[in-house]
C-alpha cells in the first residue's frame, strides 16, 4: 500500500470523494427514477464501494491509522464473522 502520507492522504480524500458522489448519485435516482433503475444502481454502487473499501481504503487505514475517519475507526474488527 502507499507509504508515503502525502500519497495517502490525496489517495484517501479521492477515494472517500468518489463514494459521497456516489452516494448523491443514488439519492437522486432514489427521488426520480423507478425502482428498477435504483436497484440497477443501488448494486453497482455497493459493488464499487465495496472494492473501494475493501481493497484501498482499509489497507490504506491500516498503513495510516491517523487518517482514518473516527466514525470508521475499529468497523472492520468489530464486524468480522
Amino acid at each position: 500500500m502507499i507509504s508515503d502520507r502525502h500519497r495517502a492522504v490525496a489517495v484517501a480524500e479521492a477515494a472517500e470523494e468518489l463514494i459521497k458522489e456516489l452516494s448523491l448519485a443514488l439519492k437522486a435516482v432514489q427521488a426520480n427514477g423507478s425502482p428498477e433503475e435504483l436497484e440497477r444502481l443501488r448494486k453497482s454502487i455497493g459493488e464499487v464501494v465495496g472494492v473501494l473499501e475493501t481493497e484501498l481504503l482499509w489497507p490504506l487505514y491500516k498503513r495510516h491509522p491517523d487518517l482514518e475517519p473516527e466514525n470508521l475507526k475499529n468497523w472492520e474488527r468489530d464486524h468480522e464473522a
